[in-house]
């Protein structure tokens, strides 16, 4: 019994011994940190006849240095930070349409999403 208590004594000490080198598993990973551009909020959509405007709140900050709105098979970037966008020459029928920022690396963010239907005639 006095063997088995001296034994686990010293597993218990091997075992608290080689805790503090856990961080070794991730320290690796801490350097090259990768910052996402940050996403907008509030998109908001007034539709018209055939036509949409949309609305949304740029993140604070410069990491971000163009919006892109995509909606079916199109892309519109827009080479600067707006808040605002009118599409026009819109299908009566329903669209999904996201808006992201892009960073200078060409990073998306996670994409603000609303779903629209354009009035018809």
């Amino acid at each position: 019994m006095k063997a088995f208590k001296i034994i686990s004594i010293i597993f218990i000490g091997i075992l608290f011994a080689n805790c503090d080198r856990m961080e070794d598993n991730y320290k690796g990973y801490l350097n090259d940190v990768q910052t996402y551009s940050p996403t907008v909020t509030n998109l908001k959509a007034v539709t018209g006849l055939k036509e949409a405007t949309l609305s949304w709140k740029n993140p604070q900050g410069n990491i971000a240095v163009k919006n892109v709105i995509t909606f079916q098979d199109s892309t519109i970037v827009l080479d600067s930070m707006v808040e605002t966008y009118k599409l026009t020459n819109l299908e009566i029928k329903g669209y999904q349409i996201s808006v992201y920022t892009m960073d200078k690396f060409k990073n998306y963010s996670v994409p603000a999403t609303i779903s629209i239907f354009p009035n018809g005639e």
